[in-house]
């Protein structure tokens, strides 16, 4: 391998013919080497115009090669200036030729044109076969932002086979797979997604790309940095603002779609009975029954009207007015009396004393909004709209209630579904279900959050106790738990339908645990600690439910059944990232949620935090005045005795003279500077370092004593290139030994 630097002719597409070496006196006192990890592989020199070089000085030409240790270099910038002896001088500077290279390599993406236009459309629908292509009923759940991922090699191949230049690539290590497309040129993708793949680029050969992970990287020596006294030639830079040590990351973006299947005129949501005293469930499910589309003052007219003749009782029976004294006295939720209903109700809905009844009855009576309006008394009259019977195919029930007087009330985290601050204490900190404190949501009944039919009521072990599961018509299961001490307090049976709302027992223990389910039981008990999709966030569900109770269909025509879909978005995967050492250096620093939408692996999606999280400061460490060879990727040990640091670190950026040009020039190293790992470095910053005591000597890069010397000879060690260079200039008459010592 050639120490000279070699000017030549060539350039990308044609061989030099040409090549003179370049004057050493000038690279003696101007030649810089500046590699950096991932980033820059360049040179840069001044030449001297002189008789004896001046065919090197001429074939300075921009994109010229310039050839250092068998790696040729293009020349990027040349500036003209004169020297303090008004000789001609030339300032070079040259990169790598892989970085020519690899910004030449570019990717595009393709660019319609009339003969390769962008297609779209083109889709059709068969509608035959009465088949309207809707959506089925149930629930369909699926992964939103599954992203294809692929192998390096793959990715890399894309730019590599073929190119003009004739480059290649190697792998050093194992890598991940990632998430990424090929578009730009080489050299900007490589410096922007190589790390999705933990990777690091550098030249490995003129013509070789050389990728290395991390351990791949590392060079270990017996190398070791003593830093002596705060050393003015020693810099650890720190920052912690943006230091975070705990903090919740989500993964796996899904979404459900909850299809159901409506009633005629509109959506039915199944709802026959108050929700703890709210009629509005029953109102919006009766108005939907006949295909009346309500407003929120509709509904507030309505309810006017139901306080003031019964205050919400559908069976009250009044005794005491006229039509009373007459024999037929005023029943129910508004107040009819029985001739006056049976005229407008609608069959099936006959019965008197049912709320839903009496509400479709008076929506089928001409102007009802003006006849119920007001403060006083009313009195039905008008030909009824229609007497047809209602026919309703209603699949799914989709009202959605509290099982509590107070509604959503307030949870702790531990009460929530899911993996949330205060579940730790269970397997895998998932809790399948919703808790209703008897303190936070007090009261004794239970009600049914959602219509079914009662399917079980057994005995579950594991603290389960007597539980109750009532599925509706979709299959949806929903389980009641951990309130019911003994059978006897739940009060309704197997087989019974039950309507949102209906009181299915008593609790008598400090809580209601609410399980949401499509798995039968016991089945889903085995998913009890597991997000694995077998259960349901029922807090997000009830509250939906609430939310779209009186939405509009997707598709509607009178007399026919419409279907109607909500989609639910949350996030599968949820992890707790915490580093304790850090926590325990710094505190506990809390960051704003992360999430990733596209990662659906949970050990990926550790791994992902463990690489993006900065539980660490950002330390960068720079020895500066460092005389002796150092390669990228050295294992170097690091010791600040004062500061108990005894660590490895890593080489990640080497700028200075070589040491064949001058064995006395110094470099300066970088540490951390890409983000490589230096776990222990951030214990050094933890004294101030701004009371440097510039008169300390440097470090003892081969001896390694620690000792503080003021006697500049005593202890230096040099190497055999340096013995050579020693030797060539002393004048002096005794041999100089590698002990520093004149024999």
């Amino acid at each position: 391998m050639s120490e000279f630097v070699w000017l030549t002719n060539g350039i990308s597409n044609k061989l030099a013919t040409e090549a003179r070496k370049a004057d050493w006196q000038d690279m003696h006192t101007s030649f810089k080497a500046n590699f950096q990890l991932s980033s820059a592989y360049e040179i840069s020199f001044t030449l001297t115009y002189t008789e004896q070089y001046k065919d090197a000085f001429n074939l300075v030409k921009e994109k010229r090669y310039v050839n250092y240790r068998g790696h040729d270099y293009l020349i990027q910038q040349v500036e003209a200036k004169h020297d303090e002896n008004g000789l001609a001088t030339l300032q070079v500077t040259a990169t790598h030729r892989l970085i020519d290279a690899m910004k030449d390599i570019v990717l595009y993406s393709t660019i319609p044109t009339e003969g390769n236009p962008e297609v779209s459309g083109g889709g059709s629908s068969d509608s035959g076969d009465g088949d309207s292509g809707d959506p089925q009923p149930g629930i369909v759940t699926k992964q939103t932002a599954v992203q294809q991922t692929y192998p390096l090699n793959e990715r890399l191949d894309h730019f590599f086979n073929p190119n003009e230049w004739g480059i290649t690539y190697k792998l050093h290590g194992n890598f991940p797979q990632a998430a990424v497309d090929c578009t730009g040129s080489l050299y900007e993708w490589l410096n922007s997604n190589l790390k999705l793949f933990g990777a690091y680029w550098k030249p490995d050969s003129d013509m070789v790309v050389g990728i290395y992970d991390l351990e791949s990287l590392k060079k270990p020596t017996n190398k070791v940095f003593r830093y002596l006294h705060d050393m003015s030639n020693v810099d650890i830079q720190s920052d912690a603002t943006n230091l975070i040590n705990d903090v919740w990351v989500y993964g796996g973006k899904m979404e459900k779609d909850i299809t159901s299947v409506l009633g005629p005129g509109g959506q039915t949501n199944g709802a026959t009975e108050p929700q703890n005293g709210d009629w509005t469930p029953v109102i919006q499910n009766a108005a939907s029954l006949i295909g009346e589309k309500l407003s929120d003052a509709d509904i507030a007219n309505i309810k006017n009207r139901i306080r003031i003749e019964s205050n919400g009782n559908e069976t009250i029976q009044n005794n005491w007015d006229s039509n009373a004294q007459a024999g037929h006295p005023s029943i129910g939720l508004v107040q009819f009396i029985q001739s006056t209903f049976d005229y407008y109700c609608r069959p099936p809905y006959t019965d008197i004393r049912k709320g839903l009844d009496q509400l479709i009855a008076m929506m089928n009576i001409p102007n009802w909004r003006q006849q119920i309006a007001g403060s006083g008394g009313w009195s039905p009259h008008g030909a009824p709209i229609s007497k047809a019977t209602i026919d309703i195919k209603s699949v799914v029930d989709n009202s959605w209630g509290w099982p509590f007087p107070c509604g959503e009330g307030h949870f702790l985290g531990g009460q929530l579904f899911g993996v949330n601050p205060g579940g730790e204490f269970r397997r895998n900190g998932f809790h399948d279900g919703l808790d209703f404190g008897s303190i936070d949501h007090p009261g004794n009944e239970v009600h049914a959050i959602h219509s079914g039919e009662v399917k079980t009521i057994s005995w579950g072990d594991g603290g389960i106790g007597f539980y109750v599961v009532i599925q509706d018509s979709s299959g949806l299961n929903v389980e009641y738990q951990e309130a019911f001490s003994n059978q006897s307090n739940i009060t309704v049976r197997v087989g019974q339908q039950v309507k949102t709302g209906d009181v299915i027992g008593y609790r008598t223990t400090n809580h209601l645990h609410v399980g949401i389910t499509k798995h039968n039981f016991p089945e889903a008990f085995s998913h009890a600690f597991s997000n694995d999709g077998t259960w349901i966030d029922p807090l997000s569900t009830i509250k939906t439910g609430i939310a779209n109770g009186g939405s509009t269909p997707v598709s509607s025509s009178d007399g026919e059944s419409t279907t109607s879909t909500t989609s639910e978005t949350y996030y599968s995967l949820v992890y707790h990232f915490e580093n304790q050492e850090s926590i325990d250096k710094y505190g506990r620093r809390k960051g704003a949620p992360i999430t990733v939408d596209s990662i659906y692996d949970l050990d990926a999606l550790k791994k992902y935090a463990e690489n993006t999280v900065q539980y660490n400061p950002d330390t960068t460490l720079t020895i500066s005045d460092f005389t002796g060879e150092a390669e990228l990727g050295e294992v170097i040990r690091l010791i600040v005795p004062e500061r108990n640091l005894n660590t490895d670190v890593t080489l990640v950026g080497v700028s200075g003279n070589s040491d064949y040009f001058d064995p006395n020039g110094v470099k300066e190293l970088a540490f951390n500077n890409t983000g490589l790992a230096m776990k222990d470095v951030n214990a050094a910053i933890m004294k101030d370092l701004h009371d440097i005591n510039t008169g300390t000597p440097q470090l003892n890069y081969y001896g390694a004593t620690g000792g503080r010397e003021e006697d500049h000879w005593a202890n230096i060690k040099f190497n055999d290139k340096q013995m050579d260079y020693l030797k060539s200039v002393t004048k002096a008459g005794g041999e100089i030994k590698k002990d520093g010592n004149k024999h």
